[in-house]
């Protein structure tokens, strides 16, 4: 059989551009009340509140909203570069941090179905185990709400596909065709099997 490969369900760009505008305006008001509170104890006319705060504050300033800016654009490719392929013999989650491989053999996919997140929250993540998790996504290994440890790669809370699996993690994946991608890796484990 040919390699099928899968892409992550699209992440909303226009919830990733309010996060971005939200981080901007928090990292700029924290700034002016650091502002404020450290031009009350400088003396107004002297040389350090002239030249020295203002230099060290934007220079703060601007290293926040760097790191800030890269952690979350980081978190934004590794969404939007995440996706599934089913091999010969594997199904491969392809993601920058958390990229990992199952064989066939290791997947109950006759038991794997799909998922509506909003209707069954017991399978949205919580606790982190070792994983990202931001407002529009949510990849590497979580305990779910119901206390099952999973490999999730999700970008929303709609329909995901839930395949247990012979070791300690069941995946909670959200292909950009959940259907598809179940029966194409039912066929697959079925031939393999």
């Amino acid at each position: 059989m040919e390699p099928r490969v899968f892409p992550i369900y699209p992440p909303s760009s226009a919830l990733f551009a309010k996060i971005l505008v939200i981080i901007f305006l928090v990292n700029c008001f924290f700034f002016a009340l650091l502002s404020l509170g450290l031009y009350a104890l400088l003396d107004p006319n002297g040389m350090v509140a002239r030249v020295a705060a203002p230099v060290a504050l934007i220079c703060s300033l601007l290293i926040m909203l760097f790191i800030f800016f890269s952690v979350f654009i980081w978190f934004w490719l590794s969404a939007t570069r995440t996706d599934f392929g089913l091999i010969e013999t594997h199904l491969v989650i392809r993601n920058n941090a958390h990229g990992r491989h199952f064989a066939y053999a290791e997947l109950k996919a006759d038991e794997a179905r799909i998922v509506d997140l909003e209707t069954e929250p017991e399978y949205r993540p919580g606790k982190k185990i070792f994983a990202i998790k931001a407002f529009f996504f949510s990849g590497g290994a979580f305990y779910l709400r119901n206390g099952l440890k999973a490999h999730v790669f999700i970008t929303s809370m709609a329909r995901a596909v839930l395949i247990p699996t012979t070791g300690a993690h069941t995946l909670v994946l959200e292909p950009q065709d959940p259907e598809g991608f179940l029966q194409e890796l039912q066929q697959r484990t079925t031939a393999e099997g």
